[in-house]
């Protein structure tokens, strides 16, 4: 018995409609793929950011409280590959709303993220921030509270509603890419003079899409995801395990 098969346009219209469906589908599910990346990479720039402040502690009897100098002070316990008190020596970034450069210390750790320190004149994360907490650092943009700098020198939980001991001095805040130089952040890695310098790209305000730039606070004792992006990829994800 003779069995008939496919013709050509049968073939070519199933392939068409397989080819829409994948166009449709796929750019999703790449996105919460990387959505999900984002948040396992906050999930453990936390884990380590945490466990370097436990062996500073236990190793050397010293707490972000203690400690003037932040930048030194995680890199001592951290798997560090290279680090810049000037991060523009590695590429140029700008904030979009003033066009000055960001003036941040960086480190990277080998594990593939990038980790900003505020310093200089500018201040490079208010766009992540809330405006009813204290931060460490000079200056003041945003809405947000920052004491400024000769008030600091060392991290505490002043402000914050666990602040048990009664520090005096408030959180610090530092800046994770959970992917490195990878994009989204920095748009443009090659960029290495102010003209060419790009704004960061951030989550919105929700927490619902995220990129790969994360707040931390660093207290008295330990490093807390700071911001609704932060706070939703964190605790969201913890409780999905």
């Amino acid at each position: 018995m003779f069995k008939r098969g496919f013709t050509l346009a049968e073939v070519l219209i199933t392939l068409a409609i397989i080819g829409v469906v994948a166009a449709i589908s796929i750019p999703s599910v790449i996105s919460n793929s990387q959505q999900q990346e984002f948040k396992t990479g906050l999930r453990k720039a936390v884990s380590v950011l945490n466990s370097a402040i436990a062996m500073n502690m236990a190793i050397d009897g010293e707490s972000p409280y203690d400690n003037a100098n932040l930048y030194g002070y995680l890199m001592k316990h951290m798997t560090i590959i290279s680090s810049f008190t000037r991060l523009e020596d590695r590429f140029y970034t700008q904030i979009p709303e003033t066009g000055e450069n960001h003036h941040n210390s960086a480190f990277y750790t080998t594990d593939g993220m990038r980790f900003e320190i505020r310093s200089g004149a500018n201040y490079t994360f208010h766009k992540l921030y809330e405006s009813n907490v204290y931060a460490c650092f000079g200056g003041s943009s945003g809405g947000l509270n920052i004491i400024e700098s000769q008030t600091c020198g060392g991290c505490g939980s002043y402000g914050l509603n666990n602040n048990v001991d009664g520090t005096t001095k408030p959180p610090c805040i530092i800046m994770v890419d959970v992917n490195g130089d990878r994009k989204p952040n920095p748009e443009n890695i090659n960029c290495h003079q102010y003209e060419c310098g790009k704004g960061y790209k951030y989550s919105d305000a929700e927490g619902t899409k995220l990129t790969d730039v994360f707040t931390i606070l660093i207290t008295d004792k330990q490093a807390i995801p700071y911001g609704v992006a932060a706070q939703r990829a964190m605790y969201q994800a913890q409780a999905k395990k």
